[in-house]
């Protein structure tokens, strides 16, 4: 259970993934969703906390080995090193599962021979292995987004591929990405977004809007996904650097836009709060202070944050 959004401004972008895991009866607030590739891709799985920091320790691996190989890699490379990852990864734990049950591999269900002895597989065998494999693709709800520069004419552009282990990966053409138990609250905000700006403007978006609105689908997130919760990670890439906020910095930014999209804070100073917080990384506390004397009710916003009505 995750949201994972990533978001284009253009010549920079911006990723926000939630920390909550879970299992059948408990919930745990200690995933690390956002990684990076390579010092300049983030990477943001989607599934069981588990499966996806080893599909990532994995993929990281390879291209290391890669990269020592061609001595740089671009994007699409990378993509294309954690799409396979991630299949392989699903693939094998179809043949673990085979064989635990059935004694056959993967390769067996799929030519219908046993390698060990050349012999067909009984009917009964192939039916059995068959419901296995249907059952784990259909709940197999492994996916990543990965963010990352790719060039664009003279300059370079922040580009977003999908990463699905059922084989659905591609880059995505929109100017966001959403995957997760919590991607349709987020989508109904980032793409609601998008649709009400200029054509030309969503080529280039404002940095302090475009963080403010993905933190917005993030919130939304959370408020209605039981899945979606936790301390929100907040990963700002440009082509130059890459600024990861600290835990509280990101928690004041979330506050922040709860009070902007409830009409409690001005636009102004919500934003040069958030641009204080995440993208020249102050103090939290200092902000903190200085947004109690600026707002202009700073009780109601407090009451507000702590879950009380009007």
């Amino acid at each position: 259970m995750t949201v994972i959004n990533m978001l284009s401004l253009g010549e920079s972008g911006i990723a926000v993934a939630d920390e909550q895991s879970s299992s059948f009866i408990r919930k745990y607030n200690v995933a690390q969703k956002l990684q990076l590739f390579d010092d300049k891709v983030v990477y943001g799985g989607s599934g069981p906390a588990d499966i996806i920091r080893e599909i990532y320790e994995q993929s990281k691996r390879e291209i290391q080995e890669l990269k020592k190989e061609r001595g740089s890699l671009q994007l699409k490379d990378i993509y294309e090193i954690v799409s396979k990852v991630a299949i392989n990864h699903k693939n094998q734990f179809k043949n673990r599962i085979l064989y635990s049950n059935l004694g056959i591999t993967l390769d067996d269900y799929i030519t219908g021979t046993l390698s060990r002895n050349g012999q067909k597989l009984d009917e009964h065998v192939k039916a059995y292995a068959g419901n296995a494999i249907q059952k784990i693709d259909e709940e197999w709800h492994v996916a990543a987004l990965l963010g990352g520069f790719e060039l664009n004419g003279d300059s370079q552009k922040f580009s977003i591929y999908g990463v699905d282990a059922r084989g659905f990966s591609f880059k995505i053409s929109r100017p966001y990405g959403t995957i997760g138990s919590g991607a349709d609250e987020s989508d109904k905000v980032l793409s609601s977004y998008i649709a009400n700006l200029k054509r030309d403007k969503r080529e280039k978006i404002a940095p302090h809007e475009g963080l403010a609105k993905i933190i917005e689908a993030t919130n939304a997130s959370a408020r209605l996904n039981v899945g979606v919760g936790g301390t929100f990670s907040i990963v700002y890439i440009n082509p130059h650097e890459v600024i990861i906020p600290s835990e509280d910095n990101c928690i004041l930014a979330t506050e922040v836009v709860q009070g902007l999209t409830h009409a409690l804070l001005d636009k102004d100073l919500a934003y040069n709060m958030l641009e204080r917080l995440i993208f020249k990384q102050e103090d939290f506390e200092v902000v903190e202070e200085e947004l109690k004397t600026r707002t202009k009710d700073w009780k109601l916003l407090d009451r507000f944050l702590r879950g009380y009505k009007e």
